[in-house]
This record gives C-alpha cells, structure tokens and sequence, in this order.
C-alpha cells in the first residue's frame, strides 16, 4: 500500500533529523565534531539514494517526505524546548527550519536522481546501455 511507503520515509526522515538535532544544546553546531547541518545533508542523501532505488516513486516525492520527516523532528525539539527549557531560545525558528529543509531538500533531490537514474542504468528492462537500437 502506498501510505505505509509515504509513512516509511517521513518516519526516515524523521530519525535523521533526530540523530542531528536531538542530541546537541540548543547552541550547539557540533556533535562529535561533526557539524549536524552535514548529518542532516548526507542522511537525507544517503535515504533518498537508497528509497529511489528500491521504490518505484519518484524522486521529488521521495525526497520531499524524507525532507518533512526531518522538518517534523526539528519542531519536535523546537516544541520540546519552548515548553520544557526555556521560552525565548528559538525565537528564529521559523528561520531555522527553512535552514534545514534547504540544507535537507538539495541533497535529498540529488540522492533521489542520482537513485533513480543508477537504478535504471543497471535494471535490464529500463537499462539504456541495454536497449536495441
């Protein structure tokens, strides 16, 4: 069924943005020295890559719901730290999640195409390289 696949990837989507803004202070751009703009950028790379290979959707579909899964983690932990923490420590949020649906979004399309188009490289029935002329 297709929602469970639509479910599948925001759910992906949402664990990469939790490995890379749940685990780091609010002011914080690091986690183990890795800046978590890049975990989130290469995590939705990596998930879009592998999703466009093993499923039959297209990549912008593909890469949007990895991208809302990881846009629905941040304001999770923007929710989370208003009520919990302080009130005023995400006073440019809005700001902060076109950051990181920009920095999520362009990795995750380029994974996606990227996917797609090895997919049909190697697949016999889709394959250019073995087409008849």
């Amino acid at each position: 069924m297709k929602d469970k696949s639509v479910i599948k990837m925001v759910l992906v989507g949402f664990l990469i943005g939790g490995l890379g803004y749940w685990f780091q202070p609010y002011n914080d751009l690091y986690i183990l020295g890795i800046n978590i703009y890049l975990i989130i950028g290469v995590g939705a790379f990596l998930a879009s890559l592998f999703m466009s290979l093993y499923k039959k959707r297209k990549p912008i579909k593909i890469a949007s719901f990895v991208t809302i899964g990881i846009i629905l983690a941040i304001v999770c932990r923007i929710v989370f730290d208003i009520t919990f923490w302080d009130g005023t420590s995400h006073n440019l949020a809005p700001f902060e999640l076109v950051i990181c649906g920009l920095v999520a979004f362009i990795p995750a399309i380029i994974g996606g195409f990227l996917g797609k188009f090895t997919g049909n490289m190697f697949n016999p029935k889709t394959s250019f390289l073995q087409r008849k002329k």
